[in-house]
Protein backbone atom coordinates (compact mmCIF):
# COMPACT_ATOMS: atom_id res chain seq x y z
CA UNK A 1 0.00 0.00 0.00
CA UNK A 2 1.38 3.72 -0.79
CA UNK A 3 1.74 5.65 1.96
CA UNK A 4 -1.56 7.91 1.93
CA UNK A 5 -3.41 6.15 -0.76
CA UNK A 6 -4.82 3.33 -2.44
CA UNK A 7 -3.00 0.31 -3.14
CA UNK A 8 -2.43 0.13 -7.11
CA UNK A 9 -4.61 -2.76 -8.22
CA UNK A 10 -5.55 -3.51 -12.03
CA UNK A 11 -8.62 -2.01 -12.91
CA UNK A 12 -12.18 -3.97 -12.85
CA UNK A 13 -10.44 -6.70 -10.67
CA UNK A 14 -11.84 -9.04 -8.16
CA UNK A 15 -11.32 -8.14 -4.61
CA UNK A 16 -10.23 -10.94 -2.69
CA UNK A 17 -12.85 -10.72 -0.26
CA UNK A 18 -15.57 -10.20 -2.30
CA UNK A 19 -14.47 -13.20 -4.35
CA UNK A 20 -14.37 -15.28 -1.51
CA UNK A 21 -17.78 -15.06 -0.61
CA UNK A 22 -18.61 -15.59 -4.42
CA UNK A 23 -17.25 -18.24 -4.66
CA UNK A 24 -18.20 -19.96 -1.52
CA UNK A 25 -22.03 -18.74 -2.44
CA UNK A 26 -21.81 -19.91 -5.47
CA UNK A 27 -20.74 -23.65 -4.90
CA UNK A 28 -23.66 -23.53 -2.53
CA UNK A 29 -25.83 -22.45 -5.32
CA UNK A 30 -24.24 -25.45 -7.82
CA UNK A 31 -25.09 -27.86 -5.09
CA UNK A 32 -28.83 -26.77 -5.25
CA UNK A 33 -29.19 -26.84 -8.30
CA UNK A 34 -28.31 -30.27 -8.95
CA UNK A 35 -30.13 -31.00 -5.79
CA UNK A 36 -33.04 -29.52 -7.33
CA UNK A 37 -32.41 -32.02 -10.78
CA UNK A 38 -32.62 -35.21 -8.62
CA UNK A 39 -36.02 -36.54 -8.28
CA UNK A 40 -38.49 -34.55 -6.31
CA UNK A 41 -39.27 -35.80 -2.68
CA UNK A 42 -43.18 -36.09 -1.74
CA UNK A 43 -42.36 -34.20 1.26
CA UNK A 44 -39.77 -32.03 0.54
CA UNK A 45 -40.43 -28.37 0.66
CA UNK A 46 -41.20 -26.15 -2.42
CA UNK A 47 -38.15 -23.66 -3.30
CA UNK A 48 -39.16 -19.97 -2.67
CA UNK A 49 -39.32 -17.82 -5.71
CA UNK A 50 -37.20 -14.74 -5.23
CA UNK A 51 -38.51 -11.62 -4.54
CA UNK A 52 -37.12 -8.43 -4.28
CA UNK A 53 -37.80 -4.86 -3.11
CA UNK A 54 -34.64 -2.83 -3.36
CA UNK A 55 -34.94 0.98 -2.71
CA UNK A 56 -31.13 1.01 -1.74
CA UNK A 57 -29.05 3.87 -3.17
CA UNK A 58 -25.19 4.33 -2.67
CA UNK A 59 -23.17 7.42 -3.27
CA UNK A 60 -19.19 8.41 -3.69
CA UNK A 61 -18.33 10.72 -1.24
CA UNK A 62 -18.78 14.15 -2.93
CA UNK A 63 -21.32 13.21 -5.55
CA UNK A 64 -25.07 13.41 -4.99
CA UNK A 65 -25.15 10.88 -8.55
CA UNK A 66 -26.35 7.40 -7.45
CA UNK A 67 -23.88 4.09 -8.23
CA UNK A 68 -25.10 1.70 -10.03
CA UNK A 69 -24.40 -1.87 -8.41
CA UNK A 70 -24.62 -5.55 -9.64
CA UNK A 71 -27.44 -7.07 -9.67
CA UNK A 72 -26.52 -10.41 -9.48
CA UNK A 73 -27.63 -12.36 -6.63
CA UNK A 74 -25.34 -14.74 -4.92
CA UNK A 75 -27.26 -15.70 -1.36
CA UNK A 76 -26.70 -18.49 1.28
CA UNK A 77 -27.49 -19.58 4.92
CA UNK A 78 -25.73 -21.83 7.05
CA UNK A 79 -22.53 -22.31 8.80
CA UNK A 80 -19.87 -19.46 8.32
CA UNK A 81 -16.17 -20.77 8.19
CA UNK A 82 -15.98 -23.68 10.07
CA UNK A 83 -12.76 -23.48 10.46
CA UNK A 84 -12.30 -20.22 12.07
CA UNK A 85 -16.14 -18.16 12.41
CA UNK A 86 -18.09 -21.71 12.98
CA UNK A 87 -21.29 -19.67 13.62
CA UNK A 88 -24.50 -19.70 11.53
CA UNK A 89 -25.01 -17.02 9.07
CA UNK A 90 -26.93 -15.19 6.03
CA UNK A 91 -25.13 -13.93 3.50
CA UNK A 92 -26.56 -11.69 0.56
CA UNK A 93 -24.40 -10.66 -2.31
CA UNK A 94 -25.22 -8.92 -5.18
CA UNK A 95 -22.38 -8.45 -8.00
CA UNK A 96 -21.72 -7.79 -11.34
CA UNK A 97 -20.53 -10.97 -13.73
CA UNK A 98 -18.70 -8.71 -16.12
CA UNK A 99 -16.86 -6.54 -13.19
CA UNK A 100 -18.00 -3.48 -14.38
CA UNK A 101 -20.17 -2.40 -11.47
CA UNK A 102 -19.65 -2.60 -7.64
CA UNK A 103 -20.91 -5.12 -5.83
CA UNK A 104 -22.31 -5.41 -2.13
CA UNK A 105 -22.61 -7.75 0.58
CA UNK A 106 -24.58 -8.22 3.60
CA UNK A 107 -23.55 -10.75 6.62
CA UNK A 108 -25.79 -11.70 9.75
CA UNK A 109 -25.03 -14.01 12.22
CA UNK A 110 -28.57 -15.47 12.89
CA UNK A 111 -27.91 -16.61 16.16
CA UNK A 112 -26.54 -13.41 17.34
CA UNK A 113 -28.37 -10.66 15.31
CA UNK A 114 -32.20 -9.74 16.89
CA UNK A 115 -34.93 -8.85 14.26
CA UNK A 116 -35.85 -4.98 14.66
CA UNK A 117 -32.39 -4.19 16.07
CA UNK A 118 -30.52 -1.65 15.04
CA UNK A 119 -26.96 -1.74 14.78
CA UNK A 120 -24.35 1.09 14.83
CA UNK A 121 -21.57 1.89 12.92
CA UNK A 122 -18.27 1.33 12.95
CA UNK A 123 -19.73 -2.31 13.54
CA UNK A 124 -17.85 -4.20 16.19
CA UNK A 125 -17.26 -8.24 17.37
CA UNK A 126 -18.34 -9.23 20.59
CA UNK A 127 -16.83 -12.43 22.40
CA UNK A 128 -17.36 -15.14 21.95
CA UNK A 129 -18.18 -14.37 18.04
CA UNK A 130 -14.99 -13.12 15.30
CA UNK A 131 -17.11 -11.27 13.38
CA UNK A 132 -19.55 -9.12 13.89
CA UNK A 133 -23.27 -10.06 14.13
CA UNK A 134 -24.24 -7.84 11.30
CA UNK A 135 -21.98 -6.08 8.56
CA UNK A 136 -21.74 -4.83 5.37
CA UNK A 137 -18.75 -4.52 2.77
CA UNK A 138 -18.72 -2.98 -0.75
CA UNK A 139 -16.39 -3.65 -3.46
CA UNK A 140 -16.07 -0.61 -5.86
CA UNK A 141 -14.80 -2.36 -8.52
CA UNK A 142 -14.48 0.60 -10.93
CA UNK A 143 -12.38 2.73 -8.35
CA UNK A 144 -10.67 0.05 -6.86
CA UNK A 145 -12.26 0.92 -3.30
CA UNK A 146 -13.33 -1.58 -0.62
CA UNK A 147 -15.28 -0.38 1.67
CA UNK A 148 -17.13 -1.82 5.24
CA UNK A 149 -19.35 -1.37 8.33
CA UNK A 150 -16.43 -2.27 10.46
CA UNK A 151 -13.94 0.57 9.39
CA UNK A 152 -13.23 3.96 12.01
CA UNK A 153 -14.66 6.27 9.43
CA UNK A 154 -17.73 4.35 9.42
CA UNK A 155 -21.08 5.90 10.92
CA UNK A 156 -24.80 5.56 10.96
CA UNK A 157 -27.14 2.31 11.28
CA UNK A 158 -27.97 -0.97 9.70
CA UNK A 159 -30.90 -2.13 10.93
CA UNK A 160 -32.08 -5.69 10.22
CA UNK A 161 -35.97 -5.58 10.93
CA UNK A 162 -36.34 -9.49 9.94
CA UNK A 163 -34.56 -12.19 8.61
CA UNK A 164 -34.91 -16.31 8.61
CA UNK A 165 -33.81 -19.13 7.32
CA UNK A 166 -35.62 -22.80 6.36
CA UNK A 167 -36.20 -25.49 4.06
CA UNK A 168 -37.93 -23.57 1.39
CA UNK A 169 -36.55 -19.44 1.81
CA UNK A 170 -33.97 -17.25 2.80
CA UNK A 171 -36.09 -14.27 4.08
CA UNK A 172 -34.40 -10.75 4.64
CA UNK A 173 -35.43 -6.84 5.05
CA UNK A 174 -33.04 -4.58 6.66
CA UNK A 175 -32.58 -0.62 6.07
CA UNK A 176 -29.60 1.63 5.77
CA UNK A 177 -28.46 4.93 7.04
CA UNK A 178 -25.01 5.15 6.74
CA UNK A 179 -21.67 6.01 5.32
CA UNK A 180 -18.86 3.32 5.10
CA UNK A 181 -15.35 3.68 5.22
CA UNK A 182 -12.78 2.82 3.26
CA UNK A 183 -10.53 -0.52 4.29
CA UNK A 184 -7.41 2.05 2.00
CA UNK A 185 -5.87 4.99 3.88
CA UNK A 186 -6.96 7.87 2.45
CA UNK A 187 -9.81 6.08 0.67
CA UNK A 188 -13.26 8.10 -0.37
CA UNK A 189 -15.90 6.94 1.35
CA UNK A 190 -19.51 5.86 0.24
CA UNK A 191 -22.93 6.50 1.52
CA UNK A 192 -25.63 3.91 1.43
CA UNK A 193 -29.25 5.15 2.02
CA UNK A 194 -32.52 2.81 1.73
CA UNK A 195 -34.47 -0.66 2.49
CA UNK A 196 -34.59 -4.15 0.84
CA UNK A 197 -36.64 -6.65 1.47
CA UNK A 198 -36.36 -10.03 0.22
CA UNK A 199 -37.24 -14.02 -0.33
CA UNK A 200 -34.54 -16.49 -2.42
CA UNK A 201 -34.62 -19.82 -1.76
CA UNK A 202 -32.99 -22.03 0.74
CA UNK A 203 -29.48 -22.59 0.00
CA UNK A 204 -26.77 -23.44 2.35
CA UNK A 205 -23.67 -22.13 2.59
CA UNK A 206 -20.57 -24.62 2.35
Amino acid sequence: MFEGGLMPRPRHSVTPRLLRALVLVATAALVVVAACKREHKPNAPIPAETVIADSLVFTRAGSATPVPMGATPLVCCGLYDPSFVNERAMRIVFYDPALQKPGWQILVLIDRAQAGATTTLPTVVVAPSKVEKVSMFVADTPTGNELASDTQESTGTITVHSFSCDASAIRIYFSVDATLGSEFAGGATMDVHGAFEATFPAASCP
